[in-house]
């Protein structure tokens, strides 16, 4: 799981922020973005959540709100992957990419 479109403010997460009420409203309805519930994941939907340490789009922070929102989650289900080393755009260029996320990504999926 990525948040892409997700901005974390405040201990909540939401949908994207177009910066201004006048686009949120055209885009959602509302003033502001609206909030995911993240409690509404099944606790037995397998997830892989893999997040780098020098990620400044998706920061440490960011990822530590999203883990606690998913605490009740099946912990047979759930993988957290920490790499120190990894920026935002490591995920997709790091020369090693593949055999540290991705093949074992993979491997869980496979496995459940």
């Amino acid at each position: 799981m990525t948040i892409y479109n997700a901005v974390i403010r405040s201990g909540t997460i939401t949908m994207y922020d177009y910066g201004n009420i006048y686009d949120n409203k055209k885009h959602y309805g509302q003033l502001t973005p609206p909030v995911y519930d993240m409690g509404s994941i099944p606790k037995d939907f397998p997830m892989y959540l893999s997040y780098g340490g020098q990620d400044e789009l998706s920061d440490v922070q960011d990822v530590k709100t999203l883990l606690e929102s998913v605490k009740d989650h099946d912990p047979n289900k759930l993988v957290v992957q920490y790499k120190e080393d990894y920026a935002h755009a490591d995920f997709i260029f790091g020369v090693n990419a593949r055999e540290v996320v991705y093949d074992p990504m993979i491997e869980f999926f496979k496995n459940h």
